[in-house]
Formats: C-alpha cells, sequence, structure tokens
C-alpha cells in the first residue's frame, strides 16, 4: 500500500486535508466517499514519489508550463472527438500517445490513470492549477455534471481563444517599448565602448580645452570601459532585484495601483479587466454555474488587485441577498456606466449571460483601439528618446571639432 495526501471537501463544503493509505488512487477515492467527503486533490505522499525535474524546479522557483496555443488545439481536438462518439479514455489514450510536448504528455498520462481509477476529468485537471485555470475545471465540471462534455469543451475552447487573443493584444501594445528600450541601451553602450574612444583619440590629438558634455561623455566612456565587468553586474543585479520586487505580493499591488492612475494605461486596465470578467462570468452562467461560484471563480481568474477586491465585494453582496446588476452598481469607480447598464437590461430581461457576452465584446474592441492609439503616441515618444541619446552622444562628441572650425575662422 501507498501513503496518499488528499484535499477533500465535506458536506458542509469545508475544505479537509489529510493522509491515508490506499492500494491506488481509486480505492482511496472510494474510500474518502464512503466518509462523506468529496476529493479534490489527491498526491501520493514523499519526495521518492516525485519526478525528479519537478521536484528542482519547485526548489528553483521554476513552473513548468503549456503553450496556450498547444492547450487550445488539444481542447479542439477532444472535443471534436467526444462529439464523435469516442469514449473519454481512449481519447486521452489516443493523445497521450501522440503528444511530443513532455509536461503535457505526463499531465495526460496522468489524467489517464486517474480516470481509469474512477476520477472525473475535471479533477485531473484541477490538479494542474497553473495550466488549468478555475474558470476552465469549472467548465468542464459542469459539463461531465450534465452529460454535455462536448458541449462544454466547446464553449472552454471558445472562451481560451477570446481569452487568448485579449491577453496577445495588451502584451503587444508592451513589446514595442521595452525592445526600443533595449535597442537604445545597446547603441549607447556600443558608442561608449567603441565609437567614442576613436573620436577622443582625433579630438585630444589637436589639444585645447574640451567643452563640458565632451568631457562628461568621455568620462563615461572610461567609466564603462574601466569597469565593465562592475557596470553588468550591478545592472544585473538591479534587474534581479527589480523583477523579484515587481513579482511579489507587495510589488504587484503597489504597480498595479499606480497604473490605474496613468491616463492611458488606467482606460486600459479598466477596459481589459471589465471585458475579461465580463467574458468570464457569462461563459459560466451560460453554463449553468451558480451566480455566488462565479464570482468566487471569476475573482480568482482576475489578474488586477482593484478587480479582484471588487470582485470579492460583488460576491459578499449577493450572498446576503443583494441582485447581481446591485452588487456591480457599487463597484462603479471601476465598471463604466455602459457595462452597469447594459447588465441591468440583462438581469431584468433573464438574459444576464447573454448581456455579458455583448459587455465583453464591446470592451474587447475597445481595448484594441485602445491599444492601437497608445501604439501610436508611444512611437513616436520613443524615437525622439533614442534619436535624443544618440544625437547627444555625437554632439557632445562634435562640439570641439566645431569650436576648432569657429576658432580658425
Amino acid at each position: 500500500m501507498s501513503e496518499y495526501l488528499y484535499v477533500a471537501k465535506d458536506a458542509a463544503g469545508k475544505e479537509v486535508e489529510g493522509k491515508l493509505d490506499a492500494n491506488n488512487e481509486g480505492e482511496l477515492r472510494m474510500a474518502l466517499r464512503s466518509k462523506g467527503l468529496r476529493p479534490i486533490r489527491i498526491q501520493k505522499a514523499g519526495i521518492a514519489n516525485q519526478d525528479i525535474g519537478v521536484y528542482l524546479g519547485s526548489l528553483l522557483g521554476v513552473k513548468k508550463s503549456i503553450p496556450m496555443e498547444r492547450l487550445m488545439n488539444f481542447i479542439k481536438q477532444l472535443q471534436t472527438m467526444i462529439a464523435s462518439g469516442v469514449p473519454l479514455i481512449q481519447a486521452i489514450e489516443l493523445f497521450h500517445d501522440q503528444e511530443s510536448h513532455p509536461y503535457m504528455k505526463e499531465i495526460l498520462a496522468s489524467c489517464r490513470d486517474r480516470i481509469n481509477g474512477g476520477s472525473f476529468l475535471w479533477e485531473c485537471f484541477a490538479s494542474y492549477p497553473d495550466v488549468f485555470e478555475r474558470v476552465f475545471v469549472a467548465l468542464v465540471r459542469a459539463g461531465e455534471s450534465s452529460g454535455t462534455l462536448d458541449v462544454m469543451l466547446k464553449r472552454t475552447g471558445r472562451y481560451l481563444e477570446n481569452s487568448y487573443r485579449l491577453k496577445k493584444l495588451i502584451r503587444s501594445s508592451m513589446n514595442y517599448p521595452i525592445i526600443v528600450s533595449c535597442i537604445a541601451a545597446g547603441v549607447v553602450t556600443l558608442m561608449l565602448t567603441m565609437v567614442i574612444p576613436k573620436f577622443e583619440e582625433m579630438i585630444t590629438s589637436s589639444g585645447g580645452e574640451l567643452p563640458l558634455p565632451t568631457k562628461i561623455v568621455i568620462n563615461l566612456s572610461h567609466g564603462l570601459i574601466n569597469n565593465f565587468a562592475l557596470v553588468v553586474g550591478a545592472a544585473a543585479a538591479a534587474f534581479y532585484l527589480v523583477r523579484t520586487y515587481v513579482k511579489s505580493e507587495e510589488g504587484q499591488v503597489v504597480i498595479q495601483k499606480t497604473a490605474l492612475k496613468l491616463p492611458m494605461f488606467g482606460r486600459l486596465i479598466v477596459q481589459s479587466g471589465v471585458a475579461r470578467f465580463a467574458r468570464t462570468m457569462s461563459t459560466l452562467l451560460a453554463s449553468g454555474v451558480p451566480l455566488v461560484d462565479g464570482l468566487e471563480i471569476c475573482k480568482s481568474a482576475s489578474s488586477h488587485i482593484a478587480f479582484e477586491d471588487a470582485i470579492g465585494n460583488m460576491k459578499r453582496e449577493v450572498e446576503l441577498g443583494t441582485s447581481f446588476s446591485n452588487a456591480m452598481l457599487r463597484q462603479q469607480l471601476l465598471f463604466p456606466k455602459m457595462a452597469l447598464q447594459m447588465t441591468v437590461v440583462g438581469e431584468n430581461t433573464g438574459n444576464l449571460d447573454k448581456m455579458l457576452e455583448r459587455v465583453a465584446e464591446f470592451y474587447e474592441e475597445e481595448v484594441e483601439t485602445t491599444i492601437q492609439g497608445l501604439l501610436k503616441l508611444i512611437e513616436p515618444v520613443m524615437l525622439v528618446f533614442m534619436g535624443g541619446i544618440v544625437g547627444g552622444l555625437l554632439i557632445a562628441m562634435y562640439l570641439p571639432i566645431f569650436n576648432m572650425a569657429g576658432s580658425v575662422k
């Protein structure tokens, strides 16, 4: 027998953790259900039973991941096979045999073994929260419970595509300034270490007092060349410290609150947050997920602290009997008037899920428009910034030559 660690929920919905000996996972699940517990997550106890790569990765803080394109492709193919009448276990087995991605293959092998042991598909997916979001798991669970897994997988695939498109749009708005900044840093480094020393030889050989800007540039060049290893080390250390702070909980709160107050970026954050919330909530409600559970899932799926707090407040108010639209109205600092009005109409007409879908579509288009405007604003600013730095260095080095030409006249 092997020792297993488990997380389960009792009849009251409270999470219970513990250890239990069993011959296999299926036997453990039956034992837990006989005690009135619903298993959520099960794994073998002990480091020896873990994959050494996973264990070392967890120690180093490295997380395994699966590209979103591959995950969307898997969902599409699984939905097609289930809709065609292929048994779930046979479909999983087929995908496992054909899969080339190591981590995806590992997940499929685990799903195959657990389903053979009596687990549900959603329970298998729930064991990999870094790959399968809670929204994803909730939709698959609703499909298995209602016997409409193929329909829910299709809806899940559509949800993932829309979410991925929105994330890609937002990411594209950040790539340009980052790339231009890196190029500018590389050009400046190249000029200070290779171009400026050539100019210095030519300028100093003629004698005469050098202008202050030229002296500053030459001193910067000397400092970088003589302490190159130290500068690179300091830059790497600064990058690591900033990256660590940005990823920390405190850093996330500070950065997100600051970004929300910025003119263009704040608007983009609100639009993308509303679009993501409306899309997720619409998908969950259309799939039969209860309103309170949907709000809890939306809260965990939110990527911004302000929306996480707002959705948490909405959930508490709905639990106390407040309508969804009224709870949303009380968070009007984040949710625009149009979104609030459409939600009120949707709830009053009994078409909340469809109205939220329209809200999502509208604000996804708004995000695209805002990003295009942001890029049009950023492009000239970055070009002026890069040209100003390079041009300033060149002017500083040409000043002595201009001065000499003036004195000759």
